[in-house]
């Protein structure tokens, strides 16, 4: 059994370390677009786009047509190889995805959207992270419960109506339910979030997978932690922040693959910190500026009032190709979840800086420009036609509601 504490600092200290290194110009190399690239690529898009809502305005759309055309755009308009595909649209994940959504329901039927798509990203990663270590593709107890409690617990934490003290006071009282002691809830939500925690102990015995509950309860502490970038103007030095920041996504995803695999060696701990600290860095820098607004001072919200955010930006890009390198050094036979994280990151970074061009100089603008395969102002057109995407989604889950009552 390897020391998770130690293991993690060094971890920690080393990722931190590439962080302060990387460069903050604009990076040199990437593939460029010409005009005409990105006229054929919007001309696919605009095809695939207007079929989805030719579709969606049936009172029964064909969704298995839906994902078969949306199979073929990501691999002929986004680039997408079949093993990659093959990762993302398995029967395998699509039949786990609606058993969560059922199940979710089951568990709290009055879960609204919103936390069902919330708690959908964890069960993604999870899902992906049975797949990537040779696991079942399947719900079981703990993905269920970890995958929910995290809307549960947030939820409580953001809600702007509890105060501070209860806050932290519920986090005392979550920490020794997390510990196995037994714990009196103060409220419905509360005891919802105990609940899951049983149905975890259901599938993990504490004596036998102690570092299970170790995971847990560093991402509780992370968690709690993170209150303390909630200020109207930041209190914590940059690497205090930067700290509490990615701890918090990469304790997260730990646990994930401790709820998957029961135990981590050394190889996978490493990989899961650094895939949850930089997935956590990439969500800072999407609500960058919603996060000034709300007052939770991250390494890049905090930056806001006193200038742009392209070193930073730049960081990241530089940070997310060494974590790239990390994985392929890691696990070398792993081609199809490498190209996966380097296409995904990719979409992900070009997204954050479009869905976010007042946090940036007009000059990195029209650079990072050259590198998308679309237009920023062909997307921002386009912008609204995405909602049809969102629509069927969400008359989805409303069949699944309804099967369910059925049932």
């Amino acid at each position: 059994m390897i020391n998770q504490s130690e293991l993690y600092n060094k971890i920690q200290d080393q990722f931190i370390s590439i962080w302060e290194n990387c460069p903050e110009h604009f990076p040199a190399t990437g593939k460029r677009f010409s005009y005409l690239e990105k006229r054929i690529w919007e001309s696919k898009f605009d095809r695939f786009i207007k079929f989805v809502q030719n579709e969606a305005s049936f009172e029964q759309p064909n969704k298995l047509e839906i994902l078969r055309k949306t199979q073929i755009f990501f691999k002929e308009a986004l680039s997408y190889s079949s093993d990659q595909l093959e990762l993302i649209f398995s029967d395998e994940m699509l039949d786990a995805t609606k058993d969560f959504i059922h199940k979710a329901w089951l568990f709290d039927p009055n879960l609204g959207n919103t936390e069902i798509f919330q708690a959908l990203r964890n069960v993604w990663i999870m899902l992906g992270l049975q797949s990537f270590f040779g696991k079942e593709i399947k719900i079981t107890p703990s993905l269920l419960a970890y995958s929910l409690l995290y809307p549960y617990t947030d939820n409580l934490i953001d809600d702007a109506s509890i105060n501070k003290e209860e806050k932290i006071n519920f986090c005392q009282r979550f920490a020794l339910r997390l510990e196995g002691e037994s714990v009196k809830s103060e409220s419905g939500t509360e005891q919802q979030i105990y609940d899951l925690v049983e149905m975890i102990e259901s599938e993990f015995d504490r004596e036998n997978y102690p570092e299970v509950y170790h995971s847990l309860l560093a991402i509780h502490d992370a968690q709690t932690q993170s209150l303390a970038l909630v200020s109207d103007k930041p209190m914590l030095s940059e690497e205090e922040t930067f700290k509490i920041c990615i701890n918090k996504g990469a304790s997260s995803v730990i646990a994930d693959g401790y709820l998957v695999l029961g135990n981590l060696d050394e190889k996978q701990l490493h990989f899961l910190y650094e895939y949850g600290a930089f997935l956590q860095i990439l969500d800072d820098l999407q609500d960058a500026r919603q996060d000034y607004l709300d007052g939770v001072m991250t390494c890049f919200s905090r930056k806001l009032p006193y200038g742009n955010l392209d070193k930073l930006i730049c960081k990241t890009y530089f940070l997310g190709k060494t974590f790239q390198q990390s994985v392929s050094n890691l696990y070398p036979d792993e081609i199809s979840f490498q190209g996966l994280i380097k296409k995904s990151f990719a979409l992900l970074f070009l997204v954050s800086i479009f869905e976010n061009q007042e946090d940036f100089s007009d000059d990195f603008i029209l650079k990072i420009e050259k590198h998308a395969p679309f237009r920023f102002s062909f997307l921002h057109k386009r912008k609204t036609d995405l909602e049809t995407f969102r629509d069927l989604m969400l008359q989805k889950i409303d069949e699944y509601r309804l099967s369910r009552c059925n049932a």
